[in-house]
Parts: structure tokens; sequence; C-alpha cells
């Protein structure tokens, strides 16, 4: 404590405490003024401030006050107006706290550090508080709820967001309140469309709850699925059969039909048959095969098998599949039962064969014996024919017959 001169600032009287906080003795106390113990930037302030003080008890705040070695500290003051051996006074009560200023300083700097943090993640962050208040929300999460920290700050979650009551939000969350525990769930905010990877911990007044905007990925797996129900209609939309297999000769995929012709040879299901399941005899041509494949080159084959006495012919394509780094990773197999459409093929040879023949006998048998009787013809004399008129006749029929020969041979040798 000390009282120091209305009018001059001089300081009247000192306390111990005040001699120990500020370093000078009893004496030099006396020498000094109110406005040597203040910063010199602060004086003009100090002097505003003075003029307009009343002469009841004033709180003048937190101030900044030097002592003797020069350093700086943070005090209180509480002045009121007195008399001191017959002069006007102030008396004035210094609690210093600096300390305490410069732990609120210290929190205050990691607070706003750790908040600087929090606004730099490109997660989603915020806290509620025991009645589901909103204390701090970061930029990210602002955006994410299409909100900001101004709104929501002190505001209940469940009311300001009402539909976030829906699907597991409320439960989840309540759960980590009151259970003290984390929890994680994958959850639709349907009022924005905005799907969130949730993850909620326990605090000391509430619970923190960090998430990630997780809609993109959300539209993604979607279309991939909506993808894949769309291919698997397509491939299972044949008897033919289709599968994949990967770098192991392991199949990875395949059609109805597929499973269905697995299913009959094995006797086992998609998620119990495995390559040992097969005759290694029978399968030795699709491993062949899947080498080829591998190596980067896509081809077909056909194959002949006899089953229950009937030959069965089969058209086999090899597809390599590759990554995003064009690197082969699997192989599409495509088998397709291609008997009919050999069958109708042997038959057409079989026709070009008699074709063929057919055409030989008309070029060489048929026309020999009209070439014959077209030269007799020529030989015959009108004048000593009894049917003379006849042998025009029979030259000009002749001649007709072996043009129509000609045109069947012609039409022959283009169909062969």
């Amino acid at each position: 404590m000390y009282i120091y001169d209305d009018q001059s600032f001089r300081f009247l009287a000192v306390n111990d405490a005040a001699v120990e906080q500020y370093g000078y003795t009893r004496e030099e106390f006396m020498q000094l003024k109110l406005t040597d113990i203040r910063p010199p930037e602060e004086i003009p302030a100090l002097i505003k401030f003075h003029l307009a003080l009343p002469e009841g008890h004033v709180n003048a705040g937190r101030l900044l006050h030097i002592n003797k070695a020069g350093q700086r500290f943070y005090v209180s003051v509480y002045t009121h107006h007195t008399v001191f051996e017959g002069k006007d006074a102030r008396q004035v009560l210094i609690v210093n706290i600096d300390e305490k200023m410069r732990a609120e300083q210290i929190v205050s700097e990691k607070s706003a550090e750790l908040e600087k943090i929090l606004d730099s993640i490109t997660d989603g962050f915020y806290a509620l508080n025991s009645r589901w208040e909103v204390t701090f929300i970061n930029k990210a999460a602002e955006q994410a709820l299409s909100c900001t920290r101004e709104e929501v700050t002190g505001k209940n979650l469940w009311d300001f967001f009402p539909r976030s009551r829906e699907g597991r939000f409320y439960a989840e969350y309540e759960r980590a309140m009151k259970e003290r525990v984390s929890v994680h769930f994958e959850e639709l905010y349907a009022p924005l469309g905005v799907w969130g990877s949730m993850n909620v911990y326990p605090t000391k007044d509430g619970i923190a709850v960090y998430f990630v905007d997780i809609t993109e990925q959300k539209k993604i797996q979607e279309k991939i699925y909506n993808d894949g129900q769309n291919l698997r209609a397509i491939i299972n939309n044949t008897r033919d059969l289709i599968w994949s297999v990967d770098r192991q000769s392991q199949i990875i995929t395949g059609n109805q039909a597929f499973w269905d012709r697995v299913k009959e040879l094995t006797g086992k299901n998609e998620d119990e048959v495995t390559n040992a399941d097969f005759g290694q005899e029978k399968i030795k041509v699709f491993f062949e095969s899947y080498e080829r494949a591998f190596r980067g080159e896509a081809f077909s084959i056909v194959r002949q098998r006899g089953i229950d006495g009937k030959q069965v012919y089969e058209e086999l394509s090899f597809n390599p599949i590759r990554d995003l780094h064009d690197e082969v990773s699997g192989v599409n197999c495509f088998l397709r039962d291609i008997t009919e459409s050999q069958e109708h093929l042997h038959k057409i040879e079989d026709q070009n064969k008699r074709l063929r023949e057919i055409a030989w006998i008309q070029s060489h048998r048929v026309r020999a014996p009209v070439a014959s009787i077209l030269g007799l013809a020529q030989l015959c004399s009108l004048e000593d024919s009894p049917n003379a008129e006849i042998i025009p006749m029979l030259k000009k029929a002749a001649e007709e017959l072996d043009q129509v020969i000609l045109d069947i041979t012609t039409l022959t040798d283009n169909l062969i």
C-alpha cells in the first residue's frame, strides 16, 4: 500500500510490502513520484485517468508497473481519496497479479496456438460441453456443416441442427458422454447430404468430435457398387462362362454360369472351391493360357472334347487385366460353346465338297456328250438326210444345253 499527493503525485507513505515489491528503500520512495513506478509509455494515460477520478473507491483495473531494477509486472489497483497530514491524497492498494497474468497469457497463447492448429487441420472438429452446447468449432467443420463459429458457439447442438438426432448421431454421442468411452461410426447428415466418418472422445466437461467428410468417397463407393451390379447383370445374362484369375491363378470372380459349371464339376460352392478340386490334366490348358496372357498376349483358342459320346467344341478367350501402372494383374477368361456353329461349318464344308463334285461332273462328264452331239450335227448333210429339217433344230437344242452347262459351271465356281 502507498499514499501519494493528489496534486504532485509524490509518495507520502509506503508500507513494508511496497518496499519489498518495488525494491526501493522507504527513504528512496519518499523522493519518487507515482509516475516513476509506471512505464513511460503509459504515463499519458495515467494522467488522463487521474483527472477523472472520483473521491470514492475506484477499481483501476489491471495495470503494468515497474520496479527499481526495471522489471515490469502486472498489478490490480484499487484507490480512493483520503487526507494525509492535511493534504489531499489518494490511498492505493496494489495486488501483484503478475504470475497470474503471465499464466493466463501462457494459457491464452496456448489456446490460440491450439485453435490455430485445429483450424489448420483438414478434419472437422467441434467440442460440446455436458449441456450439449458447442464450445468450439474449427474451419473445416464450419465448411462441412455450412455454419459459422459465431452462429453455433454456445448453442445446443441438437437445437441448432434439429435433424441431427436422426440416424446414429445422438445415440453414439450420448454413449460417449455417459459411458466415457470413445466411439467411431459413419453416418449421413441428410439435410446437407454430408457423410461423416465420426470419432468421438470424452473430455473433462463433455465430448470432442473429430470427423472426416467422406461424402465423395461414399459417392464413389455407390458408383462402384452400381457399376458392379450392372456388370453382374450383364455377365449373368448369358450361358457363356466368364471368370477372372489373379497372378497366382486363383479365381477372383465369375458369372453365375461359371459357378454353376464349377458346382457341377466339383460339387462345391464358390467360397469353397480351390484349384486342387479340378483334375490337373483337365485344367492344364487353362494354366498354360493364363501364362501367355500374363505375358500381355490376348488370344483365343478352340478345343474339341468328348462329352457323353458327343463331340463338343468350345472357344476360349484370354485377355490380360492391367492395373493403373499398365502392369498385368490378372486375366479375364471367356468360354463359349461353339458346337452348333462348328457343326454348321462342317455341314457347309460338306456341301462345298459336293458342289465341287457337281461342278466337275458338269464340266467334264455332262458337257462331253453335248460336245459330241454338236460335232455330229456339223457332219450331217441336209441334202442327204430324210429328216433334214430336224438337224438344225437338234443343233440349236444342243447349243442351248451346252450354254446351260456353262452357266451352271460358272455359278458353281462362284459358290466354291
